[in-house]
């Protein structure tokens, strides 16, 4: 049953990867696609105790992007993130932060796990460093192809503390900036 289960992620991440589905964009605020994302995983970081540090900068221009795209983008590094620290201990911090960067908007990921072992392939389709029958190597490389349909780009590295530090950059629309 676990290996039907399994299979059965390994072939809806292939579909997700291969599809070629444009996205329905409209302005979004990357500040509530970021706390709907959380929301979907509250219960599971307190169960872990994994605190989550938001730093979200008021007064942000919006994007032009399809919102349940950025979701899955934002989703899958937050899995990832959660994987690693837990891999290293029972607890961690993730900090999250949403800020304008010239005539962008950023939107970063740190945790408090291992670090990466090789940033530069972590967007390889195939490449993952979980354990068999964890992870198909295909999440960051989804996560790759949102972000540069969206005009975008994401970056990976390690924090000089240690940890992993995700950066999803988005051009920022010419609307009035979003308020929350």
């Amino acid at each position: 049953f676990k290996q039907a289960q399994r299979t059965q992620r390994v072939v809806q991440n292939l579909l997700s990867f291969a599809r070629q589905r444009k996205p329905q964009k409209e302005q979004v605020d990357l500040r509530r696609v970021l706390e709907d994302t959380l929301a979907l995983r509250d219960y599971d970081l307190k169960l872990n105790n994994i605190a989550v540090e938001r730093d979200l900068q008021s007064n942000l221009p919006t994007v032009t992007a399809d919102a349940h795209q950025l979701e899955q983008v934002f989703l899958n590094i937050i899995n990832n993130a959660v994987d690693a620290m837990l891999e290293k201990g029972r607890s961690g911090v993730l900090q999250v932060r949403i800020y304008a960067e010239g005539d962008h908007v950023c939107a970063e990921f740190q945790d408090s796990g291992p670090g990466i072992a090789h940033p530069g392939r972590v967007f390889d389709p195939f490449y993952t460093t979980k354990e068999v029958g964890k992870g198909t190597g295909l999440g960051l490389s989804i996560c790759y192809g949102i972000v540069k349909e969206h005009g975008g780009d994401v970056l990976a590295r390690n924090a000089p503390q240690g940890g992993a530090i995700f950066r999803v950059l988005l051009p920022a629309s010419a609307a009035l900036p979003a308020l929350l």
